[in-house]
Formats: C-alpha cells, structure tokens, sequence
C-alpha cells in the first residue's frame, strides 16, 4: 500500500514542472493588466480579480505538486529549502492580492501595490531557484556576457581548445569532462543529484551514489555509467532519460576507451594509449592526430632572423629552413668551401634554431667542439670526417632531442658509450672508420638495443 502510495505521489509530482508555469502567466499578467488600467484610467477589476484567482489556485497547486516531486530526492537541500518556501510566499501573497482585488480583504491600495511588486520578486526568485534546482546553478548565467555573468555570481567560462598535440589533451578534462557536462551533468551535479550521483569532480565521481560505484577502472562494462548509456533507450533505466539527447556511438567508445584504459584523471591522450578505432574517432571529432609527431613537428621556436641566416650563408654554410610553416633549420657546411673556424660562433645567433647540423669534414677538433654549448633542439648531428675524440664530445652530453649522430671516420673509441647513454631520444649512430673496434661496437649495440648502430660490419658475423 505504501508502494502505491508513493508511485501515485511521484506521478503527481512530474506535473509540477508543467502547472508551474500557469502561476507565472496568470501573476505577471494581473500585474502587467493592473499597470495598463492605472495608465489609461480604465476599469479592469473585474479580469484582474479572476487572473489573481486563478493565478493563486495555479500556485497552490504548484507548490502541493512541488513538495510530492521534493520527495524523490537527489536536491540540493539548502537550494530546495528557499525555493519551496519562497513558492509558498507566492501563493500566499497572490491569495492576499486577490482577497484585497475583489474586495473581500480591506487593505490601504498602496500595500496592495506593494504587494504586487513583491510577488513579482518573489516569482522571478523562486523561478531562478528552480531552474537551479533543474539545470544547476549556471544554468541561468551560462551564456550570459561576461560581465553580466560576474555581476551576478556566475562561474567564470572556461572555454577549452584541444591543442594540435595530443601529448597536450588531457582524456579527462579537455574530452570525458565537455560530454559529461553536455549529457549527464544537468542531473548529476552538486546542487541536483539524482541517484545521490554527483559527476562535477573526480572526488564525487569515485564517490559514486546510489548503486555504488559509478566506473569500474579498467574495466567499461561493469562501469554503471557505460551500462546505463549503452541501454535500449525505450529502457527506464537509460541515461540520459526523458528524450533527452543520447550520447552518440563515437562519444560513447570515447567513455569506453577512458574506462577500459583505467579511468585515470591526468593521463593525456598519448599517455592513455591510442588504438586505431580512437584514432578514427578523434579525428573526426577533434581533428586530432594522434600519429606519433617527431619532435621538430610538435615543437615551436621564434623564426631566425634574416641577418644571422645571411651571416651563416656567407660564412660558408647552407642555411634554411626544415620544412614550410616550421622554424627549425639546418644549417650545413658547403663541401666546396672551407670555413673560417671562428665563424662557428655565429651559430651562437641560432643555437635555438638549428635541428639539422652538417659540419663534417670541417677540420674540427675537440676545442672546437665548444660551439655545440646550449644547441638543445638538435635532432642531427653530423661531425664525420673530423678528428675529434670521445672527450670532445662531451658538450654534447645529456642533449635531450639529439636522434642521429654521425661520427664516421672520427677518432672515439668505445668509450663513447658514456655519452651515447645520456642521449635519451638517440636512434642512430655511425662509428663506421672510427676508433670503435668491433667488440666494442657489439658492446655498444647490446648496452642500447634501441639504437641503431651502424659500424659498418655485420655484428652477427
């Protein structure tokens, strides 16, 4: 019985959000009929006294709805709390206007005016407190202008563009968080929790709510928020519910991919690990690639200016760029020109700048090494064909881009091993026609098995 009871109360109370609105009509026009009469000295008593009637029964019967919808829960209590007793406030006074309108009540005609203006307040507070109730507590202020927005209390927009990098993209905040917010917020937040779920913080996600935890890491399909949004949609248990917009297949494997990838809340998109459908599919929603982007392709630098790289050319070397729209260059020495040693400083002006450096065959020692200080951005170095020794090498010791290095017909020897190991992105080296014996190359290959290095012999023979 007591079932019943509360199946009936809760099908009562759905009507609320509909007879709510019949108040609001029938209050704002009796004020609104009650301006034009004062204003054109006309007599309209009689329809203002039926608009406050009926206005006042709209009112009761919205707050008798209101408190049997109040009994689902999932409201914020406090917003709950002024929202109900200001609505009681309306149908109060609205009753008081009418009683004094059609002459039942004696009142002075300006505490009857007064009260007019107060049930317009109180209408447009109640009215601001349940859509809050509804739609959260920005809802009213979301697109508001900003300085609007701050006048009245509402959150600072936060307006997010995916970066071109995806080691940038965050799974969580920049992709899981916008759809979450689009499609599950407006009942799940701090102010309306319906199902006593929360899905505003990563705190409240963890939380969970009625049925328990709300993601299971690592696993999407014993998550409770996969199942309810991947339900038949005529299923009462389907999120979201009442025809509201579903989420699509693309933005659903979105949630999957995050939950079967361990629900982690800093990952970026690269760090969360990439399979070729989530490559398809942030393509086509973002336009993000996520192939994997050298790093002269995901770094940025000011251009060089056209007086260093006219210094450079004159000096006897080629200086361009990599590639259009990038302002890494290379910088290389003419084969048919030798080079003044002191113009090595000049590339003191583009140390930033240079990725590619061909300087073999320059006569280089290992004093004239020092030149190579601060170039962090190199990914090629090319010094073959000069006789420099391991010790030389040392400047160029921890440089944390350096890809390929080419020490042919150079004088190391299988020391440099030492400063091969500082080079974390290193993925070729030749030592063909150096100092390098073949042991000692072997040694070299089996210490950094992912590099390539190339000694100019087969060492499996």
């Amino acid at each position: 019985m007591m079932l019943l009871e509360f199946q009936l109360a809760g099908f009562l109370g759905r009507f609320h959000p509909i007879v709510v609105h019949l108040p609001i009509g029938f209050l704002l026009l009796a004020g609104l009929a009650e301006l034009i009469a004062r204003k054109r000295n006309k007599n309209l008593d009689g329809a203002i006294s039926i608009m406050l009637l009926s206005g006042a029964v709209a009112a009761v019967l919205a707050v008798v709805l209101g408190w049997l919808l109040a009994g689902e829960g999932g409201y914020d209590e406090s917003t709950l709390f002024w929202h109900r007793w200001v609505g009681v406030a309306v149908a109060v006074v609205s009753i008081i206007a009418w009683l004094v309108k059609s002459g039942q009540l004696q009142l002075a005609s300006k505490t009857y005016q007064i009260s007019l203006v107060v049930l317009v307040l109180l209408i447009a507070i109640t009215g601001h407190l349940g859509g809050n109730l509804t739609h959260g507590p920005n809802y009213l202020l979301e697109y508001a202008p900003e300085p609007v927005s701050a006048l009245l209390g509402g959150t600072q927009k936060q307006n997010i563009v995916l970066a071109d990098d995806p080691d940038s993209v965050k799974v969580y905040e920049h992709i899981i968080v916008p759809l979450l917010e689009s499609k599950c917020m407006e009942c799940h937040n701090e102010t309306k929790l319906k199902g006593d779920l929360n899905l505003q913080t990563q705190e409240a996600i963890l939380a969970g709510g009625d049925n328990g935890d709300v993601i299971v890491p690592g696993n999407a399909h014993e998550s409770e928020i996969f199942k309810r949004i991947t339900l038949r949609p005529d299923n009462k248990k389907f999120m979201p519910p009442g025809g509201k917009t579903p989420l699509s297949y693309n933005e659903v494997k979105l949630i999957e991919w995050w939950l079967e990838s361990g629900a982690d809340f800093d990952k970026s998109v690269m760090e969360t690990g990439v399979e070729p459908e989530m490559k398809f599919v942030l393509a086509q929603l973002y336009g993000l690639d996520t192939d994997p982007k050298s790093y002269v392709e995901r770094a940025f630098v000011e251009a060089a200016s056209s007086d260093n790289l006219t210094q450079l050319v004159d000096a006897g070397f080629y200086a361009q760029p990599i590639a259009a729209n990038n302002n890494f260059i290379e910088v290389k020495k003419k084969r048919t020109t030798d080079i003044d040693k002191s113009s090595l400083k000049l590339m003191d002006n583009v140390k930033q700048q240079v990725t590619w450096l061909h300087v073999g065959g320059a006569g280089l020692t290992d004093t004239d090494l020092s030149f190579l200080q601060g170039m962090d951005n190199l990914t090629r170095l090319h010094l073959e064909n000069n006789p420099i020794t391991t010790a030389g090498l040392k400047v160029i010791e921890g440089f944390p881009h350096l890809e390929s290095l080419n020490l042919y017909g150079t004088e190391v020897t299988g020391d440099v091993l030492d400063i091969l190991k500082t080079l974390p992105s290193l993925k070729k080296v030749y030592l063909w026609q150096s100092k390098v014996t073949r042991e000692e190359a072997a040694q070299i290959q089996e210490a950094l098995p992912d590099v390539d290095v190339d000694a100019g012999i087969s060492l499996s023979s």
